[in-house]
């Protein structure tokens, strides 16, 4: 018997390909019921949870490996194990790529449907398109939640709209846009904001995958040469991905000051624990910033990688959050594919993590210092926008908002299609 192994860590994401010896069971009727088999068994022995899964499930009776993995999540807490076929997994994670017109839709609190992020190498952002401008039409029908992605059409390459936007000047203005393959740029926006004598770094931030490093060194260095004292990454829509790519950022945060001290520890089930229990150190980058604080804009979309980082900075700088609590997932996952799951990739929830001060286990998510709505009518890097305001007037004057129980009129309400992928890529 001979096994390869094939490692892509994509937050936790351990892409752990294992060529067994060959057994006849490609047949077609058998496809499902082998998959479905392998995943059963493959998720009792590496699944964090693996106690919990009911030894009277028949794994072959199920039609789809994703219906199988319904019944086999832990309900109590794990809301993210999922299978993808290859093509999904390589489009997103290796390849950086996605087809669509490539932007998040959200609602304001008036319900109305807005842009809140665009990736810049789009098509639509080449023609203007922006955070905060309204949907109100597709294709000449007034768009809602219920119809707007079928209005929008499928995911494929040439699929034309015509989108009617309001703008961020109040003007309706009409766009004909084609779907396109994008090509994710994991850095959103960045500049510095200069307040008095502060010099103050932002980055948006939304994707964790392989092809950020080197958008995350172009930023860093552009931040150093600038000499900022201050910086603000925002990660509001950021759901996770790649732990290397994490590793990569934190080597700039905190690399030159604490270089080799402990990042992130990964704990296992107790079959798993003695083979895959870990502990990641802070990468050195003497080209690195020294700051005593680092600030983060999160919101309930804020997962996986992006509280890994949060709560990875904490034992080593001040770790301020501005914004409202984060998803809550201190857990991570590994890709993994058998010879005999043909072109499904799994990717249960494998381990949980903690910082260096073993502080982890927050399933209610990371709580925000500086409470802050999500504002979608106004762009990135706008001083008024409410989550960066919050932090720019606490860098000013140190004082700690209190928030009200009534919105400040704002709200985070994203609007998704039933993609599997959602929990990491948002653009559609």
């Amino acid at each position: 018997m001979k096994t390869r192994f094939r490692l892509i860590f994509l937050f936790g994401f351990l892409l752990f390909t294992i060529i067994a010896c060959k057994k006849d069971e490609n047949d077609e009727g058998n496809h499902v019921e082998t998959i479905n088999q392998e995943i059963y068994d493959v998720m009792k022995v590496v699944y964090f949870w693996n106690t919990h899964i009911s030894s009277s499930i028949n794994a072959t009776s199920y039609t789809s490996p994703a219906d199988l993995l319904d019944d086999l999540r832990y309900e109590v807490y794990d809301k993210w194990s999922i299978v993808l076929t290859e093509d999904e997994f390589n489009q997103y994670f290796e390849e950086g790529k996605m087809i669509g017109h490539g932007f998040l839709l959200g609602l304001d609190n008036n319900d109305n449907i807005r842009i809140a992020f665009i990736y810049p190498t789009t098509q639509a952002y080449s023609q203007g398109v922006r955070r905060g401008w309204i949907i109100t039409k597709i294709n000449g029908i007034p768009a809602n939640t219920s119809n707007v992605f079928l209005l929008l059409g499928d995911a494929e390459v040439g699929v034309s709209n015509t989108i009617t936007f309001i703008d961020g000047d109040g003007s309706t203005v009409n766009k004909t846009l084609v779907k396109e393959e994008v090509n994710i740029s994991p850095v959103l926006h960045y500049e510095v904001l200069n307040q008095g004598t502060d010099r103050i770094g932002y980055m948006v931030f939304q994707d964790f995958i392989e092809t950020a490093n080197a958008q995350l060194d172009e930023v860093f260095d552009s931040f150093t040469f600038a000499g900022i004292n201050e910086i603000i990454i925002d990660l509001r829509y950021n759901g996770g991905g790649s732990v290397d790519v994490a590793e990569h950022m934190a080597g700039w945060l905190l690399g030159k000051d604490f270089a080799n001290q402990p990042f992130v520890k990964y704990q296992h089930n107790s079959v798993m624990a003695q083979y895959w229990d870990t502990t990641i150190n802070l990468h050195g980058n003497p080209a690195g910033l020294s700051l005593d604080r680092i600030f983060f804009i999160g919101t309930d979309n804020t997962a996986s990688a992006s509280e890994l980082m949060i709560n990875g900075v904490k034992p080593y700088v001040e770790s301020i959050l501005a914004g409202s609590a984060t998803h809550g997932k201190p857990v991570g996952m590994y890709a993994l594919q058998t010879e005999k799951m043909l072109n499904y990739i799994l990717l249960p929830i494998c381990f949980k993590y903690t910082n260096a001060d073993d502080e982890g286990e927050f399933y209610d998510g990371l709580p925000a210092t500086l409470p802050a709505d999500d504002d979608l009518t106004r762009d990135f890097g706008n001083p008024e926008e409410t989550s960066l305001k919050v932090i720019l007037d606490y860098i000013e004057t140190g004082a700690v908002p209190v928030k009200s129980t009534k919105s400040t009129g704002y709200r985070t309400n994203l609007i998704e299609p039933d993609n599997p992928v959602r929990q990491f890529l948002k653009a559609y």
